[in-house]
């Protein structure tokens, strides 16, 4: 190995213990006000998706705690009648749809992000700008996340009551994110701000 690369790269020990650092900070700090920050997002996602389809309207968007988890739950009613998989739904008021999706799955990108961006060999000053750097990126990213997911989780339950199993984007990227797709984002976005160095 050019000694150049080896004099940047710290030991896989020194590596590991910047990281496990990392990850104890940023779940520190996803636990304490991770939940507070995902309800002051949520007026902006409700807008969000009303504008996203005219089918349905928001009836109810929060953050509810239970014993298990935090979740936020959503519940959607329908605007108009529209078809899908060859069924016609009606804009009946009685009918709604509930989903619900775990904080902490959405909150993922944020908590590596900037632990492996921090974890990454360089200077601390650096470190720290790539780390912050990472913040703006995974903050960026649940702001596109947070309304497409719960748009996303409506549409694979509607799809899975009709029996709809037909191509689509958003049900792809909404089972990418469910299998460990905001996991790889998070690495990507603290590996990119390693071009600061």
């Amino acid at each position: 190995m050019p000694s150049s690369i080896a004099a940047v790269w710290p030991s896989p020990g020194r590596f590991a213990l910047a990281l496990s650092l990392g990850f104890a900070l940023t779940l520190a700090a996803a636990w304490w006000g991770g939940s507070t920050l995902i309800e002051a997002l949520l007026p902006l996602a409700h807008a969000t998706l009303d504008w996203m389809d005219d089918r349905f309207n928001v009836r109810f968007l929060g953050v509810e705690h239970n014993w298990q988890d935090t979740v936020i739950r959503l519940r959607l009613g329908f605007s108009r009648g529209f078809v899908l998989g060859g069924q016609v739904l009606s804009a009946d008021p009685r009918g709604s749809v509930w989903v619900s999706t775990p904080v902490g799955s959405l909150l993922q990108p944020l908590v590596i992000a900037p632990a492996m961006a921090a974890a990454l060999p360089g200077r601390l000053p650096i470190r720290l700008i790539r780390a912050g750097l990472a913040v703006l990126l995974a903050l960026a990213f649940l702001l596109i996340d947070l309304p497409l997911t719960l748009h996303a989780a409506a549409w694979d339950d509607l799809a899975y009551s009709l029996k709809v199993t037909d191509f689509s984007p958003l049900l792809a990227w909404y089972q990418f994110s469910l299998s460990g797709g905001r996991l790889g984002i998070g690495v990507l976005m603290g590996v990119v701000t390693w071009k600061l160095r």
